[in-house]
């Protein structure tokens, strides 16, 4: 191990609390420690690269830590409405309505008949729930609130229970 990466323990050391206090401060779930890995390369490109010239250690540490954050959310956002676009793209495609995932058409096409569009939004969607859709990803998909894809829910499965019932 070399001087460097001796001196380098003791920056991380030092510094691990600032990189926690721009993740809690961005308000980032950093339950996979992935964000902190961020703020670590950030620690890591700062420590090589800072100027004493152009101004205190600290204050480069904290803009290259906070920037490289926000770097990696917007990152994250982007991915994030890149999925949404596809998945929204596919469910309003004819193909989705016909995907082999459904392999009794006669009852699905029953299902359909009784519900309304959205309730068989919700129906097929939630289906789909093998994707990772969530009830805030369906309601971006559909430009609708949360409270209106769960009341979709709650109405198909009453209707579906009814009709089980008869």
């Amino acid at each position: 191990m070399t001087y460097e990466d001796l001196e380098f323990e003791t920056i991380v050391r030092e510094n691990e609390r600032l990189i926690y206090y721009h993740i809690r401060n961005l308000h980032i779930n950093d339950e996979e420690g992935e964000f902190f890995a961020e703020g670590l390369e950030a620690l890591w490109k700062a420590y090589y690269s800072y100027d004493p010239s152009l101004g205190k250690f600290s204050t480069y540490i904290s803009w290259k830590i906070r920037n490289a954050l926000i770097d990696l959310i917007r990152k994250d956002s982007k991915y994030l409405d890149h999925q949404l676009s596809f998945i929204q793209q596919y469910i309003h495609s004819e193909s989705f309505l016909t995907e082999d995932i459904v392999e009794d058409h006669y009852l699905w096409t029953n299902i359909k008949s009784m519900l309304t569009l959205p309730q068989w939004k919700w129906v097929f969607i939630y289906y789909f729930i093998i994707h990772d859709l969530s009830v805030e990803q369906i309601a971006a998909i559909e430009g609708v609130s949360k409270d209106a894809v769960k009341n979709w829910g709650r109405h198909a499965r009453k209707k579906l229970r009814e009709r089980l019932e008869l």
